[in-house]
């Protein structure tokens, strides 16, 4: 190992990879490090969805927004995301009043975001659109969003700049002083005069305090969609709102997404348990998510499903990611607890701290994701 690095980044997932490409895209040394290899954890088992309408109001919302502009820019001819990041749309159902009014907040917020992402039609009574059943009252169809597949993103950013890559390589400890950081690794030493934390659930080890739970979610996967109308985009659930975004325990039914998948398959999801175990799958949750996604898109019937399977995402207490340095570390800056959210948000957060990074300017929003809101008795770096 190299100890001539400007950045070392430990990490190798989506919002990894994209500080890593960033950085090196402003001509830094990046040295990026994982324990087990790209995509290896929550960036290879989410469903790709690049959504706006589904982040929490206010300063995520704006986040997703221009991460979605972003992505655009990245996907031209010469960019990293060419052929990864496409648009497409979404389809946001209830089946309840309660999903009602999510539904309803979702179109309210878009109508105050401008003309990116828009409501394209607000479709209600039985069957408003192919392949929905009877349960199903109002469904809205949304132009603008997008999708590109965690890994697909991972592998183009990593290959899309030159770096130094090292896995499987372990960050055991880190230790800051002066104008450096130390990352021991059971590999060997690394030291740089900046380190990103982009570990996802991993970051705890490193840094106790930090208010993250693991947070396992079961997923199922179909044979290839053989449907005579197949599912043009995301199809999610206005509990799925609720249970992301205003964290209700009590939901009138399951939270279901039914997302088409690049193979062709169909990708059902999704709970979220604190157990954080992803060696697990629950078969009474499984069932119960089936049976309401086969009551709400009937055609699931026709499929057989080869996979069930739990990932694991990175949670805060508070439901926001932590982006930025430590307190009293600024040399380390975290980039963890996205829940979900790293799809769509790491070509904006890739940029922003590459920015911070290099001394710029930084988004207001962003700001909003520091640490520093733990500061008061909740957390010590």
């Amino acid at each position: 190992m190299s100890n001539q690095y400007d950045v070392i980044v430990a990490g190798a997932g989506v919002i990894g990879a994209s500080v890593a490409y960033h950085l090196s895209a402003k001509g830094m040394k990046v040295a990026v490090v994982d324990a087990v290899g790209p995509a290896a954890a929550a960036s290879g088992a989410a469903d790709g969805a690049v959504s706006v309408c589904s982040k929490r109001p206010g300063p995520m919302t704006r986040l997703g927004l221009e991460s979605l502009r972003y992505c655009h820019g990245l996907a031209q001819e010469s960019g990293p995301l060419s052929g990864i990041f496409a648009k497409r749309p979404s389809y946001y159902f209830s089946t309840s009043p309660q999903e009602d009014q999510a539904l309803d907040d979702v179109s309210h917020r878009l109508a105050d975001l401008g003309d990116q992402v828009t409501v394209l039609a607000d479709r209600q009574g039985l069957s408003p659109m192919p392949g929905i059943g009877p349960i199903v009252h109002r469904v809205l169809e949304i132009s603008g969003e997008g999708h590109m597949l965690g890994y697909a993103a991972v592998n183009a950013f990593l290959r899309a700049r030159p770096l130094d890559t090292f896995w499987p390589c372990k960050v055991l400890e880190v230790g800051a002083t002066g104008n450096s950081v130390l990352a021991h690794t059971d590999q060997g030493d690394l030291e740089a005069p900046y380190m990103v934390l982009a570990t996802g659930g991993g970051a705890k080890s490193l840094i106790p305090a930090l208010p993250i739970t693991p947070r396992s979610g079961q997923l199922i996967v179909t044979e290839r969609d053989r449907l005579p109308v197949p599912l043009a985009g995301e199809l999610m659930a206005g509990a799925y709102l609720l249970n992301k975004n205003k964290r209700q325990a009590t939901l009138p039914n399951p939270p279901i997404v039914i997302a088409p998948l690049a193979s062709g398959q169909l990708l059902v999801g999704s709970t979220r348990e604190n157990d954080g175990d992803p060696s697990r799958t629950d078969f009474k949750t499984v069932q119960r998510l089936l049976t309401h996604a086969a009551n709400c898109y009937p055609a699931l019937t026709h499929l057989r499903i080869i996979r069930v399977f739990a990932g694991v995402r990175a949670a805060v207490d508070d439901g926001i990611p932590i982006v930025g340095p430590l307190d009293k570390a600024p040399r380390v800056i975290v980039a963890t607890g996205f829940e979900g959210d790293g799809i769509c948000l790491c070509p904006l957060v890739g940029r922003e701290i590459a920015a911070m990074i290099a001394g710029q300017a930084v988004s207001e929003d962003l700001q909003s994701l520091s640490p520093n809101r733990f500061r008061e008795g909740r957390m010590a770096s």
